[in-house]
């Protein structure tokens, strides 16, 4: 009975045996797998970075370095704009002063020129009154006498135009007085005189180191133009040309600045001419 009870036991402890080893090789195979996901889990959460080539370092400095330079140069522009911008309202602000300084000299002229015209048609209406036969000799004699003296220094081409119109005027004073025409002949005296002391005057300033200044005749001159001339804003060739005064138009001399005549012409304009465009107006 033993016998057959071991040979009975065998078949079903053979069995038991097998399914641990089971179990624990299926524990191992999914242990093992566990372990293989987490792997491939963490693999795939961190991929590995991409290496840098040289190639692409240089690439990238040499694209900073770029815009670096590029950075200076705008910079150094922007610096000069600003110098230039500064440069040009310094000029404007200079600009703005010299016009302010003339206009307060145009303005001190014409009021000058003004308070002057109205002294000269006093000095006129006084030598019409003071007009006697005595009074005419003596006036033609004084200018006569300032003339002999300018012959004292020999003439510029300016001067000689200007003494030759002084002398025509005073050979009409003469021819007046002989015609015992007095008003005239003390008229054309005055005005001989006025270009006379019109040299004088210019000489006087070409020794000295005062400004030129614009000096009023005591007696407005008559006068007609030689030719077509330029009426212009201010005593310079440079200035601007407000008018032409046509060939033989008629004018009068105001004052004078150099070889600059400040005239006024028969329709009312006033402006510089240079006295060589212009000759004494003598008879009607």
């Amino acid at each position: 009975m033993k016998g057959f009870s071991i040979q009975m036991d065998k078949p079903y402890r053979l069995p038991q045996v097998r399914a641990g080893q089971m179990l624990c090789w299926i524990a191992l195979v999914l242990l093992g797998l566990n372990m293989m996901g987490c792997s491939l889990l963490l693999k795939s959460q961190s991929p590995e970075l991409p290496a840098v080539s040289p190639e692409s370092n240089m690439k990238e400095q040499q694209e900073i370095e770029r815009m670096q330079k590029l950075l200076v140069e705008k910079e150094a522009e922007k610096e000069a704009q600003q110098q230039e911008i500064e440069r040009l309202q310094k000029i404007l602000v200079e600009k703005e002063a010299q016009i302010r300084v003339q206009q307060a000299r145009q303005q001190d002229q014409a009021k000058t020129l003004q308070e002057t015209s109205s002294q000269a048609v006093h000095a006129q209406v006084k030598l019409r009154r003071l007009a006697t036969r005595p009074a005419a000799a003596s006036t033609i004699a004084e200018a006569e006498v300032a003339m002999e003296n300018l012959k004292s220094s020999p003439f510029t081409e300016s001067e000689q135009v200007v003494q030759s119109q002084a002398q025509r005027l005073l050979s009409a004073a003469a021819a007046s007085y002989a015609e015992d025409n007095h008003v005239a002949a003390m008229e054309y005296a005055a005005y001989a005189r006025g270009l006379i002391d019109m040299i004088k005057n210019n000489r006087a300033f070409k020794t000295s180191d005062s400004r030129r200044v614009t000096t009023p005749f005591e007696v407005p001159i008559p006068l007609r133009a030689a030719t077509n001339s330029n009426l212009r804003q201010n005593p310079a060739l440079s200035a601007a040309v407000l008018s032409v005064a046509k060939k033989d138009s008629l004018m009068t001399a105001e004052a004078y600045q150099g070889d600059w005549l400040r005239i006024q012409t028969a329709d009312g304009q006033s402006g510089w001419v240079l006295n060589t465009l212009v000759e004494a107006q003598v008879g009607k």
